[in-house]
């Protein structure tokens, strides 16, 4: 079966860890035809199932040893992706002005729970799903946290983000995505706050759609 892996708070190139480095870890760790994304620590590999938590493990160890820090990696089955990216969620956001990103807790985490975010001041939270939180952030500004930010306090739990670009390019590598334009039909439009969808009620810059 073929995983994305998404290693928080690292910059090939930096820290001791270069793009073979990386390779070498997954591989060693268990990961079969491993394969780099951009810089920010993007990687698809082949695993069984059954050995997905020890690679884990295995991987978050050996990338420590190199960077002298324990780094977390959120690993999600490479085929959720283009599902994922394929609702085109930030349709309305242009992305001049809106930084576009996913967050990502492990893949063990306990579930979000939605009430246990803060309030998000200008940051537009998008999505919110089991383990996921997708945001539109405006790109200058005061009152803008970012979702890592927001998603570590309310769970306790390491997170880290991709820009929608990254998910979009290694979602579609080798495969035909076409996105769904606007949003999704079962998304309800708020009626407290018109052009929001399914908002939490009180602050219309918090969508709920799972």
């Amino acid at each position: 079966m073929r995983w994305a892996g998404f290693v928080r708070n690292v910059m090939l190139g930096r820290d001791g860890l270069d793009r073979a480095g990386f390779l070498r870890a997954v591989q060693e760790a268990g990961g079969g035809q491993a394969r780099s994304y951009l810089t920010t620590g993007n990687v698809t590999f082949d695993a069984e199932p059954t050995d997905l938590d020890r690679m884990t493990d295995d991987l978050e160890t050996r990338l420590g040893r190199i960077l002298g820090r324990r780094a977390m990696v959120a690993i999600r089955q490479l085929d959720w992706l283009p599902g994922l990216v394929g609702t085109d969620m930030f349709a309305e956001f242009d992305p001049q002005e809106w930084e576009l990103e996913v967050s990502f807790l492990p893949r063990t985490a306990p579930p979000i729970d939605p009430a246990a975010i803060a309030d998000a001041g200008r940051t537009v939270i998008v999505s919110i799903r089991k383990h996921e939180v997708a945001t539109a952030r405006p790109r200058e500004g005061a009152g803008r946290p970012h979702i890592n930010w927001l998603l570590e306090r309310a769970t306790g739990q390491n997170a880290t983000a991709r820009a929608w670009t990254t998910l979009c390019r290694i979602a579609t590598d080798g495969q035909s995505v076409a996105p769904v334009h606007g949003p999704p039909a079962f998304l309800p439009a708020c009626t407290r706050h018109p052009g929001f969808r399914n908002c939490s009620g009180s602050a219309p810059n918090r969508y709920t759609w799972k």
